[in-house]
């Protein structure tokens, strides 16, 4: 016999949109497809403008009592059988567990990234990995100012971390944990986490079936244009590779990519649906990464796209992209390997199409939405049962 949920989703949106914000509407989508009640619970960051209101946000990182009482007024109304968070940072805060445990409601919280064993949020600093947070103690990360350049923000993050793992908020207020990768729930397995509470779940994403698409002879760059995601890098290794390159995305290094540069075309940001296309018809994906990386999603669409994948050799990428199997890894920050794998793709169509169709296959097998919405029922109904 089915059993309909009566689901809350909840997210604190960042003033950028990103991947978090899709996977949240993604899966709300997915539960309302398969007939369960979905509602939604959603704080923004536009409402921190003024100075007042930043250092307000900073003071309540820890626990919020007004962000903890506005929720459990909104959980009185709609009642729901488990309540889902994204992202709590920084205004709706941990206090929302609280209010979920306090009404003997079972609460799942997925982690899109490192925020909550490390204020930089990406276990990275100068270029590299980083894992001062996890081996000594999120206060040494203070004199880096990790956090948006800021001793405050990065002080007030460290606090909220200690404090938080002190009170083992992780393991005793929230009965599922999401992991989008094995590597990552290892991360936080070092940091401190209970495993018990830890499940891992990828995201999803719909098949574009994009087979009758034809490859044409560049590869193809998606993404935000910033030092972690290796632009600069790519951009000067580029300059030994004769082969065109795409590149989509905007960010804070678009200043870098000039139109002067020999074998690259910038095309900006581009609606979602040509993106497909463009990708679908490339030889290859490069995704030059140097932090560890969440889920990303443009590797999976990838994958479902049957388009190979180079990645660097850390991290979630080595995980969801197989070296020789669904595609190439290169040793992290070495132009040389990274150079000979591109050019192993260029010199060999044959190979390229092989990595494809097993990449195409790695997605059927692993990241339809039609597997995911099972998972997601079964973490449901375990978090649920725990608490009756």
């Amino acid at each position: 016999m089915r059993f309909t949920m009566k689901i809350l989703f909840v997210h604190n949106f960042y003033q950028l949109a990103g991947g978090e914000d899709q996977v949240f509407w993604a899966e709300q989508a997915l539960m309302k497809e398969n007939g369960h009640d979905v509602y939604a619970y959603t704080v923004n960051n536009d409402t921190i403008q003024s100075l007042s209101s930043k250092f307000k946000a900073a003071f309540n990182l820890n626990y919020s009592k007004s962000s903890k009482k506005l929720f459990a007024t909104h959980l009185a109304k709609v009642n729901p059988d488990i309540v889902h968070c994204h992202n709590f940072f920084p205004l709706l805060t941990p206090s929302i567990f609280d209010a979920c445990k306090e009404k003997n409601i079972p609460s799942v919280l997925t982690l899109h990234n490192y925020r909550l064993i490390c204020p930089s949020a990406c276990l990275m600093h100068n270029d590299k990995p980083w894992e001062i947070s996890i081996k000594y103690s999120p206060y040494c990360t203070i004199p880096f100012k990790v956090y948006k350049n800021s001793f405050l923000g990065t002080a007030s993050l460290a606090r909220m971390i200690s404090y938080h793992k002190r009170r083992k908020t992780w393991s005793k207020s929230i009965e599922r944990i999401i992991t989008l990768t094995q590597f990552s729930k290892r991360k936080f397995i070092e940091a401190g986490f209970s495993e018990v509470n830890m499940v891992v779940k990828p995201n999803f994403i719909q098949d574009p079936d994009q087979r009758d698409l034809k490859r044409k002879p560049y590869a193809l760059f998606i993404g935000r244009l910033s030092r972690e995601k290796g632009i600069n890098f790519l951009l000067d290794s580029w300059k030994n590779i004769d082969y065109s390159l795409k590149i989509i995305g905007d960010g804070p290094e678009k200043h870098k990519i000039s139109s002067n540069l020999k074998n690259i075309e910038y095309l900006g940001s581009l609606p979602n649906d040509q993106v497909k296309k463009i990708l679908g018809e490339a030889q290859m994906l490069i995704f030059p990464s140097q932090w560890y990386e969440g889920f990303p999603m443009v590797l999976v669409e990838a994958l479902a796209c049957g388009t190979p994948v180079i990645v660097s050799n850390i991290g979630s990428m080595q995980e969801i992209i197989e070296h020789g199997k669904n595609g190439l890894h290169y040793e992290l920050g070495d132009q040389e390997d990274f150079c000979n794998k591109v050019n192993q793709l260029i010199q060999n169509k044959k190979y390229c199409s092989t990595l494809g169709e097993a990449g195409r296959q790695k997605y059927l097998n692993n990241y339809t939405p039609e597997l995911n919405y099972h998972h997601m029922v079964s973490i449901y109904q375990e978090a649920i049962s725990l608490k009756n």
